[in-house]
């Protein structure tokens, strides 16, 4: 799938806004909305790993246009360790179909799926509760 034919960056926990990484992105987007993708969540002390599943997984989707694109993935790769010579992949860049709130299809976008063992790295699978997604961090929004 060519960069045309995404809208933008879905993410999902430490590069969303009010997290750590949010100063990680290269650029401003032109918007952020809440949304979703199917996904399967894990959690550990210190970030998320999604990987592919069936689960509502909340988070944001990060417009930019097609000139900023490749600035801010190339940006996101070193950020998420993938695609960096020498290195092994810790996440990998897919492309999945994300979902307004209102369960309306915004199209499709990049995001990161983990690519090494999950239960060797600490991380425990996030149930989806109440409102039928499940996010990151994985406690009641205060």
């Amino acid at each position: 799938m060519s960069s045309q034919d995404v809208v933008g960056i879905f993410v999902y926990g430490t590069l969303k806004r009010g997290q750590c990484r949010e100063r990680c992105w290269p650029t401003r987007p032109t918007n952020i909305v809440s949304a979703w993708t199917r996904g399967r969540l894990y959690t550990r002390a210190d970030y998320p790993a999604l990987i592919s599943g069936k689960d509502r997984v909340l988070g944001e989707l990060w417009f930019y246009g097609a000139n900023e694109l490749p600035r801010v993935l190339h940006a996101l790769d070193e950020v998420e360790q993938t695609n960096q010579p020498g290195l092994q992949d810790l996440y990998r860049r897919v492309v999945v179909e994300v979902f307004s709130t209102d369960d309306e299809l915004l199209g499709n976008a990049f995001t990161y799926h983990y690519a090494m063992n999950l239960d060797a790295d600490g991380f425990r699978m996030i149930e989806a509760i109440g409102t039928g997604y499940v996010q990151w961090p994985d406690s009641p929004a205060t």
